[in-house]
């Protein structure tokens, strides 16, 4: 939800603008939400989380295209690969980690 607010303000920039440094937003919201996603999935299976990826990138592609409807905001597939190249590392280096932590299994017998 916060990143469709995000990306429906007309006009985004705020101080100077940096080469690339949206891109690095763009990667960084999508890395959360990747991680989010890896946290919500109760079984992390190779099936699931090739799932989840074609499902984020979907909604991506989808907010790049909302975009165009907002004045000041335009869309682009590098805009649109950055969110992809995020949600991919924020959803395996979530599953991975969560990989390593103690299963929270029910002490009694």
């Amino acid at each position: 939800m916060l990143i469709l607010v995000a990306t429906s303000w007309p006009s985004p920039r705020i101080g100077p603008e940096v080469a690339g440094a949206d891109k690095v937003v763009h990667f960084g919201m999508y890395a959360v939400l990747g991680w989010l996603t890896a946290r919500a999935l109760i079984e992390r299976t190779a099936e699931r989380l090739a799932a989840a990826i074609g499902a984020l990138a979907l909604f991506a592609a989808l907010d790049e295209l909302h975009q165009l409807l907002v004045p000041g905001r335009s869309a682009s597939v590098l805009d649109w690969l950055a969110d992809a190249a995020g949600l991919v590392a924020g959803l395996l280096i979530g599953a991975h980690l969560l990989s390593l932590a103690p299963s929270r299994q029910d002490p009694t017998p």
